[in-house]
């Protein structure tokens, strides 16, 4: 589906993505995770064409992510960035519709199957009890699921998701984890996406991506990352594997 060669990055001369070589194909839920500042944000956004690489190639479905025209680009690949996350005073359901817009004409104005595809993703993200709430009447956590909702709304078949687990509840994180499982299930849909928390992601996903100081470090099954090790090498902590979870070493 998407091919990652030799690609790199620079803000202002100073490296954030280095020579990151990566394939992923149909079907697969994949964690993006390291420590802050190794490049997975960046990296993210140059998938999602919002950054485009100072080297390198990016192939989607066989073409170069520049070949694509905008539109149908975005009609495929949905991008939910870190701070997604506005509170101005707009209905839910309105931001969700708006998830809409690469399968509309030009001066066209969002129809009846429009908002009921937006209020589908609003019940696949437990927040349907939002949908007249404005936004800046919500938590972050809420905000975060409306935004989710946005990018489902469009159907893609690469979902993108820059922290989609920060700022909701226990529950919540539990939820989400599950329901990024269940929508490459369902949907046949590939999703990427950054997360710290290395312990939902190994319970749910297929592969884990490590990056460190801009490269990719690591990318295997979770089993393969959940070993103390691992652990240490990558992240620089003693740890114990207790049931198949992370917890610090004593």
């Amino acid at each position: 589906m998407i091919e990652v060669r030799g690609v790199s990055f620079s803000y202002d001369g100073a490296a954030a993505v280095r020579e990151v070589n990566a394939t992923i194909g149909r079907q697969q839920l994949v964690a993006l995770t390291g420590p802050n500042g190794s490049g997975k944000s960046t990296l993210l956004k140059m998938l999602a064409r919002v950054l485009a690489p100072a080297s390198g190639v990016i192939a989607f479905e066989g073409r170069d992510i520049g070949a694509w025209a905008p539109k149908e680009y975005a009609k495929r690949v949905a991008y939910m960035p870190q701070d997604a996350d506005p509170a101005f005073p707009m209905r839910a359901i309105d931001v969700v519709v708006s998830g809409r817009a690469p399968f509309l004409g030009r001066f066209e104005w969002e129809s009846d199957s429009d908002y009921e595809a937006a209020s589908r993703a609003l019940a696949t993200c437990d927040a349907s009890d939002l949908a007249d709430r404005y936004l800046d009447e919500m938590s972050g956590g809420e905000r975060k699921r409306i935004f989710l909702a946005r990018v489902l709304a469009a159907e893609p078949k690469l979902i993108l998701l820059d922290e989609p687990l920060a700022s909701l509840d226990l529950l919540h994180v539990q939820q989400v984890s599950a329901l990024l499982r269940e929508i490459v299930t369902r949907t046949e849909a590939t999703v990427v996406y950054a997360t710290h928390d290395l312990n939902w992601a190994a319970a749910y996903c297929d592969r884990m991506l490590v990056m460190q100081n801009g490269a990719l470090a690591f990318d295997a099954p979770p089993a393969e990352l959940m070993r103390p090790d691992v652990v240490r090498r990558l992240f620089g902590f003693d740890a114990r594997v207790v049931g198949g979870w992370i917890v610090p070493g004593v």
